[in-house]
């Protein structure tokens, strides 16, 4: 048997050939568009594009930054993300890519200003910290990206999570300046390919709508599994026909469910005790929800305005799935985005489609609709 490590990493990568080589195709293109991956929680977007990035060829470059690991409540707590040393940012990776692993940020920054005949002082970086001017910050993670491309590498920026700095402001919401700037990468300059990665398509579209990305964007899909790629998933670590339809049953296709079923079976506990857990959690997770919306009451940010969100229509959503894996939709409401808010249902704004986040969620509606009903 593999160890741990190797067990989780054959998992992860099922049966992802299809979206390794969409990336792959638009990485041999030139930079021209920003590149949203979406899908459900867990489906599987960040583990591919790490394994991606471990894979690919040595004349790239990535800048990779990962949201979710720090709390961003503001401009100063993005920067500390972006840049800080400490915590493995953009120019700590550029710097070990440019062989300058003693020198400080500073002094890279300076002497790459002069070797680019652009006036950077010593301690400009320190100065970054003490402005709350995005554009500024940005013109110097150009210049860098500008020197990888000036040694024959090709620079590809991902950022994951990208939703966590939705609600930062500076002078103005702080996601407008990082738009244009990943414009100015791809569209603009045909520099680096950017990949901004998120579960909650909902702000995807804010953003779309909002910052003027009619036709400088594509969308890559990374959704759950199906029930035939679930099933030969699950085939591989020794799972019995009669397992493999408990888990289409409760789990579905999502990986990470998946992978802690196989973990389960391989230890030895009982899948049955799982999926009635799993279930349970669920089911009281969205019963909690829609008892502080009738009883507490439950305010959302919604088009800039404070909007109430309503009990009837919450639930008049959630009937939806009383027969139905999926439906289609037609406007987002207030009540629509403080579910996906809550990870309860995924909308897919590209086909227009909304289901729950997980089987799981799926079956504890349903059964949360009957004692309504029977109320």
């Amino acid at each position: 048997m593999n160890t741990t490590k190797n067990f989780e990493y054959d998992i992860e990568f099922f049966d992802r050939e299809k979206e390794k080589e969409e990336i792959m195709n638009v990485l041999r293109t030139k930079p021209q568009l920003l590149n949203f991956v979406y899908g459900p929680i867990n489906s599987g977007k960040t583990s591919l594009i790490t394994n991606l990035i471990e894979n690919l060829p040595e004349n790239y470059v990535v800048i990779y930054i990962n949201l979710r690991e720090r709390a961003i409540p503001s401009y100063d707590d993005f920067l500390e993300v972006i840049f800080d040393v400490k915590y493995e940012g953009i120019l700590t990776k550029i710097m070990r890519f440019l062989g300058r692993q003693k020198d400080t940020v500073d002094e890279v920054i300076s002497d790459l200003g002069k070797m680019h005949k652009i006036p950077i002082p010593k301690g400009i970086f320190t100065r970054i910290f003490k402005e709350e001017k995005p554009k500024n910050a940005f013109i110097y993670i150009l210049d860098l990206i500008k020197n990888i491309k000036k040694k024959g590498k090709n620079p590809v920026f991902i950022i994951d999570e990208l939703q966590k700095i939705g609600d930062v402001k500076t002078n103005g919401y702080l996601i407008y300046d990082v738009f244009n700037f990943f414009i100015r990468l791809t569209k603009e300059l045909h520099i680096c390919h950017v990949f901004a990665l998120s579960s909650d398509s909902l702000f995807i579209e804010r953003v779309y709508n909002e910052a003027l990305l009619k036709y400088r964007c594509r969308y890559l899909l990374v959704d759950d599994f199906d029930e035939k790629t679930a099933g030969k998933f699950l085939e591989k670590y020794g799972f019995t026909e009669e397992e493999i339809k408990l888990a289409n049953d409760y789990v579905g296709g999502k990986p990470s469910l998946l992978t802690t079923m196989i973990d389960e079976k391989k230890i030895g506990r009982g899948l049955n005790d799982y999926v009635e857990k799993g279930l349970a959690d669920s089911k009281e997770e969205i019963a909690q929800l829609l008892y502080y919306i009738k009883t507490i009451g439950v305010t959302i940010k919604y088009q800039g305005k404070d909007i109430d969100v309503n009990y009837e229509n919450t639930t008049e959503i959630l009937k939806n799935f009383s027969g139905n894996d999926f439906y289609k939709y037609s406007v987002i409401t207030p009540e629509l985005c403080y579910l996906v808010s809550k990870n309860i249902l995924f909308v897919d704004t590209r086909e227009k489609i909304i289901k729950p986040q997980s089987k799981f969620d799926l079956l504890a509606i349903r059964e949360i609709l009957k004692e309504i009903e029977t109320k």
